[in-house]
């Protein structure tokens, strides 16, 4: 009997991963997205450089790797409304944009998508996919329970959620203020609604 077969390559050092995304969601918060550097993020590490750019093509790359696959994904709550779900979906989105790390990265990183078309349809694929199918569920739920005469386009009401939370607080520099949410979910269900 042969003995079992080793894994060819180095094996991925999680330490080192988490030195990396500890650094990232430290140095982004201090220095802003603009001011985030490779070599900053390898000395907060304790790393090399080279370690980085094995896992890292890009600070692009990498910001969105800590943002999106290091966030665990919240599954909405059915409040049996539509505007309670709607509700429940504008808070999340108003969490996420207000984490300290999410609200210093996202104007650059997503200004840096533009430039990087790879990174820009994993965005699409994982979080924007997940909030469009979230979005989906719950719209179905308000055809079904005769709160919306016709189904609703689910891309529509995702940009009056998400894009009112991000020009509130990224283009107008709002803070997000009690009631905001259920303002937004107003909006987001006006949209559904085809008012």
């Amino acid at each position: 009997m042969q003995p079992p077969k080793q894994p060819t390559g180095r094996p991925r050092e999680t330490r080192v991963d988490a030195a990396i995304r500890d650094a990232v969601r430290e140095l982004v918060p201090r220095v802003g997205y603009a001011g985030l550097t490779m070599d900053a993020i390898a000395a907060k590490a304790g790393i090399g450089k080279a370690a980085i750019y094995r896992r890292h093509t890009s600070r692009g790359e990498l910001v969105f790797s800590v943002l999106v696959h290091g966030r665990k994904s919240q599954p909405l709550p059915d409040t049996g409304t539509l505007t309670g779900d709607l509700t429940a979906l504008a808070n999340l989105i108003l969490g996420i944009f207000s984490d300290p790390v999410t609200a210093a990265a996202t104007p650059g990183l997503l200004a840096d998508l533009q430039q990087q078309p790879d990174i820009a349809a994993r965005f699409q694929e994982t979080f924007i996919a997940e909030e469009r199918a979230q979005i989906t569920a719950l719209l179905e739920r308000a055809h079904q329970r005769g709160e919306l005469p016709t189904p609703a386009d689910p891309a529509l009401v995702h940009a009056a959620v998400l894009g009112t939370a991000y020009a509130w607080l990224f283009l107008l520099a709002q803070p997000p203020t009690p009631g905001l949410a259920s303002r937004i979910a107003a909006l987001a269900e006006a949209a559904a609604r085809g008012d």
